[in-house]
C-alpha cells in the first residue's frame, strides 16, 4: 500500500511551498496536517482557503475555535482536538470549557453550551438538525445565518479531520500538552 508523504517545504510541490511557509509562520511551526497535505495542493489550498473564509464569520476567534474543537471532538479527530484546544485558549476560553467540550459534558456558560452542542448536531446530523434543537439555539440569541457560519466550520473541519484519519496523523511536539486525555491546566 502507498503511504503518504509528509513533505518539508523543500520536499513539496511547487504548488504548496507558500502555503506551509504561510502555515508554518501562522503557527509558529510547520503543522504536521499542512506538511501532509501539501502533496495535494488543491486540499492544502482548500484548506487555508476555507479557514480563513471561516475566521471572517460573527464569531469571536474563541468561539470559532470551540466550535471547530466541539466538531473535531465528535469526529475523533486527536490531532485537530489538541490543535483547536490550544487555539481556543490562546483566544480567551478557559480550560474548564475546553475540558468539558472535550469531555462532552455540559457547559456552565449557557450560550457557548448551545453554541457547542448545536455545531455538534450539524456534524452528527449531517446538518438534519431538529427544528427544537433550532429554535433553542435562536433563544440562545443566535441567528439562521449563524448556522450557515457553523455549517463553513463543519466543512474546514471535515477536510482536516478526515486528513488526519487517512494519514494517521500524530500531533506535533508542541501540541502535545493538549493531546487528548490530558486536563488543561489555566
Amino acid at each position: 500500500m502507498k503511504q503518504f508523504t509528509k513533505h518539508t517545504i523543500e520536499s513539496a510541490p511547487e504548488e504548496s511551498k507558500e502555503l506551509l511557509k504561510y502555515g508554518e509562520k501562522k503557527y509558529g511551526m510547520l503543522p504536521n496536517l499542512f506538511r501532509y497535505m501539501a502533496g495535494a495542493p488543491a486540499a492544502l489550498e482548500s484548506y487555508v482557503d476555507v479557514f480563513n473564509i471561516f475566521s471572517k464569520t460573527s464569531f469571536t476567534a474563541g468561539e470559532q475555535h470551540l466550535i471547530l474543537l466541539a466538531i473535531s471532538v465528535v469526529n475523533h479527530c486527536d490531532y485537530c482536538t489538541a490543535a483547536h484546544t490550544r487555539a481556543a485558549k490562546a483566544n480567551g476560553i478557559p480550560s474548564s470549557v475546553l475540558n468539558a467540550v472535550r469531555k462532552q459534558k455540559e457547559l456552565e456558560d449557557t450560550r457557548w453550551n448551545i453554541l457547542v452542542k448545536t455545531a455538534q448536531k450539524l456534524t452528527v446530523t449531517r446538518g438534519n438538525i431538529e427544528t427544537e434543537d433550532l429554535e433553542l439555539f435562536y433563544n440562545a440569541g443566535f441567528s439562521p445565518e449563524n448556522v450557515m457560519e457553523i455549517i463553513v466550520g463543519i466543512s474546514l473541519k471535515t477536510i482536516g479531520n478526515y486528513i488526519n484519519h487517512v494519514t494517521e496523523n500524530t500531533i506535533n511536539e508542541v501540541l502535545e500538552p493538549f493531546a487528548v486525555g490530558k486536563e488543561i491546566e489555566d
